[in-house]
């Protein structure tokens, strides 16, 4: 008998009945298998939302200043430092040099200073001083930044508002903070009083960047041309920053080479100058703007910066999340095929060629690749609630425009062609009489491609369980960084942050002292101190050298430096293991110094140094009284480095409270106490505390986000791999119906039916346990190699990694696998 075959061309009218039939055979077919389509729905759901987060996260990392005019040759000049052969780089520059370089080297289109400027007190005449602790964003620079950066105007004359050293420069959210809601053109003239001595003028409102940018400064001083001594030069300072525009026909090899000829004639001049040994190796680096965001071995004060190996890390991830979704739908539409071989072979047999055949599987793919899209829409916008932490800030303002649509866009038709291509082409490549035939291959074997589905099967648990591994060996990581032993007793401690302007106003500077000795009246404070910072936070160094030593030279060395009080190492604890305490003093006139320091310095033993003298090589040396124990100044990326501490009552900053751990019920009655008694003491002081452990969170926030996301990550990659499975075993149980009804017939057990069918699954997941173990225990000893002090990947990781997979994936197996088994035998072996 032979069909008719449709004609090889259609008209317009007949084109469009056939994509009306093609659209309504694509939403009947995904009505009648609704499981798998809201299985498919929600898995490539999931991962299309973890993959839109992670897009805004790295377009917003990768977007800073990309509206600045010549980014492309805008660079950074940054310090490079060597002590004891150890390289650092500083993200400041020593003042003198901007000058130079404007003057000398011309490849430098635009030299552009930025210095940070260290206000406690801004008042405007007439008015209530403003109640800030400290005012941050404010630089000094000059003309050529206003050059450099295209603000919008929006009061002042851009020619002349920033001329004249007595001028100031403001945002419109800083002017707004000043004056309130008079309109910009009224602001021009009113004058400022910083510090309570400079007065300036206002001369200029500029509109805030509304992009993300590094220049993030709010109020902008004049910085005059001056002539600095020669010791400047040598002084290396964070807070005194230079940008270069480089002209576009100039080297920058060249440019460079310039500079540092420059600089290192003055570094020279001063050691020679002085006397002195050139101990300390400096070099300049021009860092390219479009770099400067992602260099994080760049040193700088309160600047938030993004990392490449993360962005790249959190790229991978969003790619594997969205391959696991489309292994789901591809080893789901395969198992399918033989319930759709007939229809298929239909088509195929009254004129349907594989060109429509693979258009419909695609427009499947595509409506529900859409529907999948839609829902991610909820989901992401519940994820951002979830993942405060991690998002940067500013992130939400960056709302991503066209690039979130085009990036949506690409995810639809890739995940289409990804997820669709394989499975259109596996049905389309069949002959019809293999599509129909009741006991036809297709029938036998359930449908092409079972051995890549195990493989798929495969895969996706591998992934799974390399998360599941990297979560419990980052947990244990963190964990051990909490709890490990840091040299000093942390416990209830609480540190209050006297505020810059408190610190640098003499007529509350004796006040620190007695405070400290009215809290020591309070019945629920064991011990009160005063230091600069807190013991693992605030840290600066300095060359130290010891001039004991029998030999040509001195040793030197860089010892990091604390200020602290008498009580300092009785209130955390730390164990002084030769010599005495230090004695009150309102300057340095000796040192304790730590075991590192110790060997570092060339000093035999702890008795070898007591009474010998130290200190920095510019400065006088002074005795060592005392040494102590280890300890831990940063965190556990970092070995433990020579630390010095000094008394100084000038330098005094945080105040250290130890509250009586025996009763931590009272530790909150006791901090209103001490509340009470700070605002006696500073009226306009705000009062802010912190235990000391938040302190220490704080140095593993990095870590801490990593590991969110990891477990975050490992959750996605359950849940779609558990779907994925659920879906195959209702597959793989109704192709098996005939075969557990003659099992049952013949005697087999429920409990030996749904054995049977999870064993083969329980196989796969120990194969990808196999797979995964090596590649987990690769990877996590690479993280782990950032860190000093770390813990051990055990046997039990990956025991307690296979048994989760296994135990989740037969959970999600059995209760399919029990239906079955409990099925009528009668009905699975009627004959159909």
């Amino acid at each position: 008998m032979k069909f008719p075959r449709l004609p090889d061309t259609l008209s317009t009218h007949d084109n469009l009945l056939l994509m009306r039939l093609l659209t309504k055979n694509v939403f009947r077919q995904l009505w009648r298998q609704r499981l798998f389509t809201l299985l498919n729905v929600l898995g490539l759901a999931i991962s299309i939302s973890a993959c839109w987060v992670i897009y805004h996260i790295v377009s917003y990392e990768y977007s800073f200043d990309d509206r600045l005019p010549d980014k492309a040759l805008t660079y950074r000049l940054v310090t490079g430092l060597a002590f004891d052969g150890k390289e650092s780089y500083n993200g400041g520059v020593s003042a003198p040099i901007y000058q130079a370089v404007r003057e000398q080297v011309p490849g430098a289109k635009r030299v552009v200073p930025v210095f940070r400027q260290w206000i406690n007190a801004v008042n405007i005449p007439g008015q209530k001083p403003l109640d800030q602790e400290e005012f941050k964003g404010i630089v000094a620079t000059d003309a050529a930044y206003f050059d450099m950066i295209p603000y919008t105007w929006l009061a002042g004359n851009p020619a002349t508002a920033f001329h004249a050293p007595e001028n100031v420069v403001l945002t419109e959210s800083r002017a707004r903070n000043y004056f309130g809601t008079l309109t910009p053109e009224a602001m021009i003239g009113k004058v400022l009083v910083y510090n309570g001595k400079d007065q300036k003028t206002v001369s200029g409102i500029v509109k805030d960047l509304d992009y993300p940018t590094e220049f993030t400064a709010k109020e902008f001083f004049f910085l005059p041309p001056k002539t600095y001594p020669l010791g400047d030069w040598t002084n290396t300072n964070g807070s005194e920053q230079l940008y270069l525009q480089i002209d576009n026909r100039a080297d920058t090899s060249r440019v460079l080479a310039q500079i540092s000829n420059i600089a290192q004639g003055k570094w020279d001049e001063n050691m020679a100058e002085r006397k002195l040994p050139n101990t300390v190796r400096r070099w300049f680096r021009l860092l390219p703007l479009e770099e400067s965001h992602f260099s994080t071995y760049v040193r700088e004060m309160d600047v938030r910066k993004a990392s490449k190996p993360v962005m790249r890390g959190l790229i991978g991830l969003g790619a594997l999340l969205i391959i696991l979704a489309c292994i789901n739908y591809i080893n789901l539409s395969t198992a399918l095929i033989p319930q759709r071989s007939r229809s298929i072979g239909v088509r195929k047999i009254l004129g349907g060629n594989s060109g429509n055949i693979i258009k419909g599987i695609l427009t499947e793919t595509f409506v529900i690749v859409l529907l999948a899209v839609a829902c991610s829409l909820f989901l992401t916008k519940t994820a951002y609630s979830f993942l405060g932490n991690i998002i940067p800030d500013g992130m939400h303002d960056h709302a991503g425009g066209w690039g979130i649509i085009g990036f949506l866009a690409a995810l639809l038709l890739g995940i289409t062609l990804l997820s669709g291509g394989y499975p259109a082409w596996l049905i389309s490549k069949v002959k019809p009489i293999g599509l129909i035939q009741r006991h036809g291959t297709l029938h036998r074997n359930g449908g092409g491609g079972v051995g890549l589905r195990k493989v798929l099967i495969v895969f996706q648990f591998v992934i799974a369980q390399v998360f599941i591994v990297g979560a419990i060996v980052m947990g244990s990581q963190l964990n051990y960084n909490l709890k490990k032993d840091m040299g000093f007793d942390k416990e209830a401690v609480v540190l209050v942050n006297i505020p810059w302007k408190l610190q640098r106003d003499s007529v509350y500077r004796d006040k620190h002292f007695v405070l400290a000795e009215e809290l020591k009246k309070e019945s629920g404070i064991q011990a009160i101190s005063l230091g600069r910072e807190p013991m693992s936070d605030g840290y600066s160094s300095s060359m130290f050298e010891n001039r004991a030593v029998q030999a040509k030279e001195p040793v030197r060395r860089q010892v990091y430096k604390k200020w602290v009080d008498t009580a300092y190492i009785h209130l955390y604890n730390m164990q002084l293991i030769a010599g005495r305490n230090l004695r009150a003093s309102d300057t340095t006139n000796e040192y304790i110094i730590n075991e590192t320091a110790v060997r570092e310095l060339g000093f035999a033993s702890p008795q070898d140094a007591i009474g010998q003298l130290t200190g920095q090589i510019f400065a006088p040396q002074h005795p060592i009284v005392g040494v102590v124990k280890d300890f831990h100044l940063r965190d556990f990326h970092t070995a433990i480095e020579p630390v010095a501490l000094m008394a100084d009552k000038k330098n005094v900053g945080t105040l250290n409270i130890k509250l009586n751990s025996a009763d931590p019920d009272t530790w909150q009655q006791t901090l209103k106490k001490v509340e009470q008694k700070w605002y006696a003491m500073y009226p306009s002081g705000s009062f802010a505390y912190k235990f000391y452990d938040e302190t220490l969170d704080a140095m593993y926030k990095q870590e801490r986000n990593q590991s969110r996301l990891v477990n975050l990550a490992t959750v996605i990659a359950i849940v779609i791999s558990c779907l994925g499975l659920f879906g195959l075993a209702v597959l793989i149980a109704f192709q098996r119906t005939k075969e557990i009804g003659i099992r049952k017939v013949l005697g087999a057990t429920v409990a030996g039916i749904a054995q049977m069918l999870m064993s083969d699954f329980a196989k796969l997941i120990l194969i990808a346990l196999l797979i995964a173990s090596p590649i987990a225990w690769w990877g996590m000893n690479r993280w782990l190699e950032g860190f000093v002090y770390r813990v051990e990947i055990e046997w039990w990781v990956f025991v307690v990694s296979g048994a989760v997979a296994i135990f989740i994936a037969m959970l999600t197996v059995s209760f399919q696998a029990i239906r079955a088994a409990l099925a009528n035998p009668v009905k699975s072996l009627r004959t159909v």
